[in-house]
């Protein structure tokens, strides 16, 4: 009898050992990989960023363009990718949104199974049950619920959203500081140009007030003046022209590039004219309604009212109780046993009603915020059509006093070329129309400027816009 016991008490250990063996190698341990510090290769990272690295390459390629051919002129559009691939809040986006997608299903997925090992020890023995011991197990699993499953499957899917428009976002951003950088630098060289221009008619001036008074025509206090005007012609060149290697150098930290690199490439110029005259064209109602379509931070106002929609949903479906299925096995000196057993998680109402109360105000709360977004663009889209319109009208009154003062200029150099004027008011001539190209350059970069905040507030780029035609 003693043997028989030993056999089925043995067969018993071996089983749940067994089963104890099999568990473990379901939930054997992932090793943990070492990984570099990213701060060891920063440096090294950032140095080696070049307008020909092959991994650029391959990213301007998967949107449907190509790098530019060396010395060749690049296009806005094509310089705002290498912005994108380089913004290191891009990468950082784009790990959040990596990290959204991995955590999306913790909720769903549990990490592990409720195992109880069990021990019993009995106070009364008989002959038949010499040990006072019996071993049992048991499991504990939560039987799936519809409505928490579908619940936590949309705020993992919003929250994914939310993570993935955060990422567009960063992406506009790196678009829009190059867009600025781009007219600074256009700007910056077209200063430089006219402060040259100035300059060399300095130079003449001066040099012809030396020859009248070397003929006795005028005198040394003439020539001095003539000379400091030059003075300041040089110094205001110089300026122009650090300026403009300022505005370079901007240029290239928007493109992330290193700053001592000499990388600069060369730039095709906009095509402004042809696209105030197509922006003149575009509907209002049809621009609130893109707006409306278009805009990041209405999207994620979205999202987020989504987001708060959908834990609303989960906690309803939270207040009814969570049934749980716990089967056994218990093995009692040679008897075997199998339990089965259910388990309910009551929720207090009191206390669940108030969460249920809070979710709920949240979601009212994104549901204002998003309304109020929306007033805000159309009202932000109204003034930026308003400023856009102005400055139009500006530059047109500007450019038509240069052609005014370009033709005295060519009245003044007719009359010398025949006699009839003093040379030296070609000089004061050339400076009026220095004046007003320089006063029309200012209004066209306060154009483009505006042109831009319009492209901001529609959160699309104007050329694609007039290339599909609205939507």
């Amino acid at each position: 009898m003693q043997s028989h016991l030993a056999c089925h008490r043995g067969i018993s250990l071996v089983c749940l050992f067994g089963f104890i063996s099999l568990m473990s190698a379901c939930s054997l341990p992932l090793p943990y990989v070492t990984q570099t510090s990213p701060k060891e290769s920063a440096r090294t990272t950032f140095v080696a960023r070049r307008l020909d690295g092959q991994a650029l390459k391959q990213f301007v390629e998967s949107t449907g363009r190509v790098l530019p051919a060396e010395q060749q002129a690049w296009d806005f559009e094509t310089l705002a990718l290498v912005a994108q691939f380089y913004s290191p809040d891009m990468a950082v986006s784009e790990a959040r949104w990596r990290e959204a997608i991995a955590t999306s299903g913790l909720a769903l997925n549990p990490k592990a199974i409720q195992l109880d090992f069990l021990s019993e020890h009995h106070s009364i023995t008989e002959s038949s049950r010499p040990s006072p011991w019996s071993w049992g197990i048991g499991f504990e699993f939560v039987l799936p619920d519809a409505d928490r499953r579908a619940a936590k499957i949309q705020l993992g899917t919003d929250q994914v959203a939310l993570a993935r428009l955060d990422v567009a976002s960063s992406s506009w951003q790196a678009r829009s500081l190059l867009r600025r950088h781009w007219i600074e630098y256009f700007a910056a060289q077209e200063r430089e140009g006219l402060s040259t221009e100035l300059l060399e008619i300095s130079r003449k001036y001066a040099a012809q007030i030396q020859h009248r008074v070397e003929a006795g025509l005028q005198g040394q206090g003439d020539l001095r003046i003539a000379q400091d005007i030059q003075k300041w012609a040089e110094h205001e060149q110089a300026d122009a022209h650090r300026k403009f290697l300022n505005q370079q150098a901007q240029l290239r930290s928007s493109l992330h590039l290193p700053p001592d690199t000499l990388q600069i490439p060369v730039l095709l110029p906009m095509s402004w004219e042809a696209l105030y005259k197509k922006i003149a064209d575009l509907p209002k109602d049809q621009l609130q309604e893109m707006a409306l379509n278009n805009r990041l931070d209405l999207k994620t106002a979205e999202a987020r009212y989504a987001i708060a929609d959908a834990k609303l949903r989960l906690e309803v479906a939270q207040q009814y109780p969570e049934i749980s299925l716990k089967p056994g096995y218990e093995w009692d000196q040679g008897d075997h046993r199998l339990k089965l057993g259910f388990g309910l998680s009551i929720v207090l109402p009191a206390a669940h009603q108030a969460a249920i109360d809070a979710a709920s105000a949240e979601r009212d709360t994104q549901g204002k915020v998003l309304l109020a977004r929306q007033e805000e663009i159309l009202q932000e889209l109204s003034r930026a059509r308003l400023e856009w319109i102005a400055a139009r009208e500006r530059i047109q009154e500007l450019k038509s006093n240069q052609h005014a003062m370009e033709r005295a200029r060519d009245q003044i150099q007719l009359g010398i070329r025949l006699g009839e004027v003093d040379p030296l008011m070609g000089f004061e001539a050339e400076q009026k129309v220095i004046n007003a190209k320089t006063q029309t350059l200012e209004a066209e970069m306060a154009l483009q400027k505006t042109t831009a905040q319009l492209e901001d507030v529609l959160q699309q780029p104007i050329t694609l816009i007039l290339v599909k035609g609205l939507q």
